[in-house]
């Protein structure tokens, strides 16, 4: 979280960092069964699949959120009610560790509950698992921000909402980052430009906060193929660039037709891992859409 961010979330940059670790953690010890769940399950669908054949890293962002939709009505917070209300809630911030990569036809379970509340924000979690071996896929945290829709501004949390989120006040380490890293200061700076489609927008008119992983992976993609060694070529070399997590942290909203620059290098490398940073800038406003977002790859897979 930044410190420069105010009330609590009311800009909208975003901060993502992704991390691909050669190793499953264990199952979360934290005690699911003392505060209010609810569980979604999704059937991956073959266009949600990337070029690798796995469930694209963007399609778990809309898998959360419609968890999180749905998990909010259960509670009795539905799109119409915050529609009558004049209310609603936006991403600050989206981390997410993947554990293995789900395939065509799995069945996966998303089980999210509220970790913590504050004025105007919660902190939502979310396990995602295979249904056919109960199989940890995914693990992540999305901090929310409650806001008034005709001002853009935070809004306080009620009472009713804290009662009826029961949050568990209890957060765990996802294991995005990379440990002991050796930093690369002075890596090569790679650029790339984009404008924002209209399909990319979400209800709010805004670019939908899924976009913008789409938008790294082809930053990502872009700058190995500047450097000289483009995707498919390494896939030939028996070499997989595999992202195994993000943390985002969204300030200013991209919108339709916003011309967009991308700028990205390696920040820190391990032995067989590296992270990325990405900013993404308005390139009319210079203002910083996406700052430092940190990106983990293992680009070596298995050594």
């Amino acid at each position: 979280m930044n410190e420069g961010m105010r009330d609590e979330g009311g800009s909208d940059e975003v901060k993502a960092k992704q991390s691909f670790l050669s190793f499953i953690l264990h199952p979360s010890s934290l005690c699911l069964n003392l505060m209010r769940q609810y569980t979604r399950t999704f059937r991956v669908r073959h266009y949600e699949l990337d070029s690798f054949g796995h469930v694209n890293n963007a399609v778990y962002a809309n898998y959360l959120q419609e968890a999180a939709i749905e998990a909010s009505s259960d509670a009795g917070f539905t799109p119409a009610w915050y529609a009558e209300n004049g209310t609603g809630w936006v991403i600050r911030e989206l981390s997410i560790r993947y554990h293995l990569q789900a395939s065509y036809n799995d069945e996966l379970e998303v089980t999210t509950w509220v970790s913590t509340v504050r004025r105007v924000s919660s902190a939502r979690e979310y396990s995602v698992t295979r249904v056919a071996d109960r199989a940890k896929v995914a693990r992540a945290r999305v901090n929310w921000v409650y806001i008034d829709m005709k001002t853009g501004k935070p809004a306080r949390l009620t009472d009713e909402f804290v009662r009826a989120l029961e949050p568990a006040d209890e957060t765990e380490e996802l294991g995005i980052r990379l440990q002991n890293p050796r930093k690369t200061d002075d890596a090569f700076r790679y650029r790339a430009r984009r404008r924002v489609q209209t399909y990319e927008l979400d209800t709010l008119s805004h670019v939908n906060n899924a976009v913008y992983l789409n938008w790294i992976e082809q930053a990502y993609f872009d700058a190995l193929r500047a450097a000289g060694h483009p995707i498919e070529q390494v896939r030939l070399r028996g070499w997989w660039a595999l992202q195994g997590g993000h943390e985002i942290e969204y300030f200013e909203p991209a919108l339709d037709n916003d011309e967009i620059e991308i700028v990205s290098w390696v920040c820190e490398m391990g032995r067989v891992r590296g992270s990325w940073i990405h900013e993404i800038y308005n390139v009319n406003t210079k203002k910083l859409l996406a700052p430092p977002q940190n990106f983990i790859d293992d680009v070596l897979r298995g050594r």
